[in-house]
C-alpha cells in the first residue's frame, strides 16, 4: 500500500472501531437501559477495541487492490475466525453480558461492512484523481501545441516585415545597410533563443524590443520614436515573448510616418500607446497581430489584452504575470 493509502487505511480503522465500540460506553449510567444488560468493564472494552482495530485493518490489508472473488474468500474465513476467537475469549476472561458470545460477529459484521464502504469511497477517490491527472495531462498537452502553432504564425510575420525593411535600405545606402544586418542578427537571435520559452522576465523582453527599434530608427530616422517609462526591478514580472515587438511592429504597419510610441506601466498592466494616423492600404501580412498575442495571453496568463482606441491615440494594455 502507499504512503498515503495506509494513512487513510488507518485513520479509517479507527474511526470504524470508535463507531461499534463506543456504545457500550453508555453502561457508564447505571440507570440506562445498556446496563441492565452489560457490566461495564474497562478492560474488556480495551480489548474489544484493539481486537476490532485489528480486524478493520487486516480487512483493508487484504481488499485494497479491490475486492476479487479470493479476496472475499479470505475475508470471509477472517470474519469467522475472528468471530470465534473472540467468542472464546469473552467466555474465558469476561463476564457473559446481553449476547454470551460478547456479541464478536455483529460488531465485526457490522465493522466489514463500513470498511467495505470505505474501500469504495477511497477507490471512487481514486479513480477521479486518475481522470484529474489525465486531464491535465491532456490539457498541458493542447497547450503546448497551441503554443507551437501560435509562434509559428508569429515568426514568418516578423521574417515577412523585416526583409522588407532591408530591401529598403539596401537600395538606399549600402554602409547603413551592414548596420541594419548586425542589428538584425541580435533580433533574430533573440528570437530563436526564446523560441522555446512560453514567458520571459519583463527585463528581456525590453531589451529585446530596444534592438528591434533600432533598426526602425535606421529606416526611418527622426519620424520614428519611442519612450520607455518602465521603472525597474522588473525581472519578477513575466510576459509572453516579443509582445513588446509585435506591438511595435503593427503600429508602424498600420500608421503613416510620423510615428511616435510610448511603453509604461500603468495599473498593472504595459501599455504600448501610439498616435494615430492610419494608413490607406496596410502592408502585406499575416494579419494575425493582436488576434495571436491575445491568444498567447488568454493561454499562458489567463487574461485578454485591452485595446483602447480614440480620435488620436491606439493603446493595447498588456497583461503581466508576476
Amino acid at each position: 500500500m502507499e504512503k498515503d493509502s495506509r494513512k487513510l487505511y488507518l485513520y479509517s480503522a479507527l474511526f470504524i472501531t470508535l463507531v461499534v465500540n463506543i456504545p457500550k460506553l453508555l453502561a457508564l449510567r447505571k440507570e440506562g437501559v445498556v446496563a441492565r444488560y452489560w457490566h461495564f468493564d474497562p478492560y474488556e472494552l480495551l480489548f474489544q477495541v484493539a481486537f476490532t482495530f485489528i480486524f478493520c485493518m487486516l480487512v483493508f490489508y487484504i481488499n485494497h487492490r479491490g475486492w476479487r472473488v479470493l479476496n472475499v474468500l479470505v475475508t470471509v474465513l477472517t470474519l469467522a475466525v475472528f468471530t470465534a476467537t473472540g467468542a472464546i475469549i469473552q467466555k474465558k476472561f469476561f463476564q457473559p453480558g446481553f449476547f454470551p458470545t460478547g456479541g464478536y460477529g455483529l460488531r465485526l459484521g457490522l465493522s466489514l461492512i463500513l470498511v467495505a464502504l470505505e474501500l469504495r469511497i477511497a477507490w471512487l477517490l481514486q479513480r477521479s484523481k486518475v481522470k484529474e491527472i489525465e486531464n491535465a495531462q491532456l490539457r498541458n498537452a493542447w497547450l503546448r501545441s497551441q503554443m507551437a502553432l501560435l509562434k509559428g504564425q508569429l515568426n514568418p510575420h516578423f521574417f515577412f516585415n523585416a526583409m522588407s525593411s532591408l530591401s529598403a535600405i539596401v537600395r538606399e545606402d549600402p554602409r547603413k545597410a551592414q548596420q541594419f544586418i548586425h542589428h538584425l542578427s541580435r533580433v533574430f537571435r533573440n528570437s530563436l533563443t526564446l523560441s522555446d520559452t512560453d514567458l520571459i522576465s519583463l527585463d528581456e523582453e525590453i531589451t529585446a524590443v530596444r534592438s528591434y527599434c533600432e533598426l526602425l530608427r535606421m529606416r526611418y530616422e527622426d519620424d520614428f520614436r519611442m519612450d520607455l517609462v518602465v521603472e525597474h526591478p522588473l525581472a519578477d514580472l513575466r510576459i509572453p515573448p516579443m509582445s513588446l515587438q509585435l506591438l511595435v511592429e503593427n503600429a508602424v504597419k498600420h500608421n503613416n510616418m510620423p510615428l511616435y510610441l510610448q511603453i509604461r506601466m500603468r495599473e498593472g498592466y504595459l501599455e504600448v500607446k501610439n498616435n494615430l494616423s492610419p494608413v490607406r492600404v496596410p502592408e502585406p501580412g499575416t494579419s494575425m497581430g493582436l488576434a495571436n498575442l491575445n491568444e498567447r495571453c488568454k493561454i499562458l496568463l489567463h487574461r485578454e489584452i485591452e485595446v483602447i482606441k480614440d480620435h488620436d491615440f491606439f493603446t493595447v494594455r498588456l497583461p503581466l504575470l508576476k
